[in-house]
């Protein structure tokens, strides 16, 4: 097989000797002349076969894995049937001495092929009339193909030809145009009201389009805040600026229209219809959430809330305090408590001795001292 790929290589005219042919296969897709082979061959298949893809010659090791990925993709799409070179694990292709004379004896013949029946098949030039017509021209052919009129004789006359598109227009306006929603007549005085009543609307809506649009702005912005989208401001605006010039602020509602609406307007359509959720509805919205448990926080089953001011209830007497007390057996003068009044009490010190009790505060009157021996 070597010597096969050796004559392919002089057929073709590739500058590649018998030496640095076996110089390349030795190390396979680790040589850089083997992988220029293989993409110079690769693009002439490209230029014959009309081919999408071609593989690149590396410029160092790193770019091993993705030859070998082109060269298996490149090959399917040339219809190679060498199990060897198109299946298994791709790190493990081309391994042999083998497989990389086998991978340069088919694209060296698929090459030789296609230059033969390119040279046997020349590709013929397709000549194109270029016909310049007239605006008028090109507006009435638009006209006939959208109305479906087939292309019309060359004897016929416009009277003819307008007349017919006349017929045409007005079967289709019965069938798709609707009745006018505004049937009656307005005198100078009443449009001048509609025109006033529309800029004000026109002014309402403006502000609330604004509103929107800044939401808008605010909220892609707030996404920038992210850790994640840290770097990547450029990305975005380059994704979201298209969008957002193409949104206005000025409502395209004009005085006109009211004369163009049409009776469907009129009709209500729930929320949930086809026509309305076509433009609403998303994957999440087809996601059936189960039971969930229940958090509770109806106002009807919590508690109602304490009082403000406690209930009314008769105040309760404060127990008074005993004026001053008798001198008893050698009274003692009064207490230096404050408080209420404190009624005397006994003193069990040596004999009976009774205290005199007294105002909180200040000392009372101490009774008699009278020691008396019984």
């Amino acid at each position: 097989m070597e010597y096969d790929v050796i004559d392919g290589l002089k057929e073709i005219n590739y500058p590649l000797d018998e030496t640095g042919l076996r110089a390349a296969v030795a190390e396979g897709p680790l040589t850089i002349e083997y992988t220029k082979c293989v993409e110079w061959l690769s693009k002439e298949l490209q230029y014959f076969c009309k081919l999408d893809e071609h593989v690149n010659a590396i410029s160092s090791e790193d770019d091993i894995q993705s030859f070998l990925l082109e060269v298996s993709s490149f090959l399917k799409e040339l219809g190679c049937e060498y199990k060897s070179l198109t299946e298994g694990n791709v790190a493990n292709r081309l391994k042999t001495t083998n497989d990389r004379l086998k991978l340069l004896d088919f694209l060296i013949t698929e090459l030789l092929a296609a230059r033969i029946l390119s040279a046997k098949k020349p590709t013929t030039t397709n000549v194109e009339l270029c016909i310049n017509e007239s605006p008028t021209a090109a507006n009435l052919k638009k006209l006939l193909m959208g109305l479906g009129f087939p292309k019309p004789p060359a004897t016929i006359t416009s009277d003819m030809m307008f007349s017919k598109v006349k017929v045409k227009l007005g079967e289709i306006s019965s069938k798709c145009v609707s009745e006018p929603l505004f049937k009656g007549i307005l005198s100078p005085k009443q449009w001048d009201m509609m025109e006033k009543i529309q800029k004000e609307l026109h002014e309402e809506y403006k502000i609330r389009r604004e509103l929107l649009l800044k939401r808008l702005d605010v909220t892609i912005q707030s996404f920038q805040w992210s850790e994640r989208m840290k770097g990547r401001e450029n990305e975005i605006a380059s994704i979201f600026s298209p969008k957002r010039n193409a949104l206005s602020t000025n409502p395209e509602v004009k005085l006109s229209d009211i004369l163009a609406a049409r009776n469907h307007l009129a009709f209500i359509e729930k929320t949930s219809n086809a026509n309305v959720r076509k433009n609403t509805q998303s994957s999440v919205n087809k996601v059936i959430i189960g039971r969930v448990p229940d958090r509770g926080g109806r106002p009807s089953e919590q508690q109602p809330p304490p009082p403000e001011m406690p209930s009314w209830a008769p105040r309760a007497s404060q127990p008074q305090g005993g004026g001053g007390g008798r001198g008893g057996y050698q009274g003692g003068g009064g207490g230096d408590h404050r408080g209420g009044r404190v009624q005397g009490g006994w003193n069990s010190s040596g004999g009976d001795q009774y205290q005199g009790g007294g105002h909180g505060g200040r000392g009372g009157r101490g009774g008699r001292s009278d020691r008396r021996n019984y």
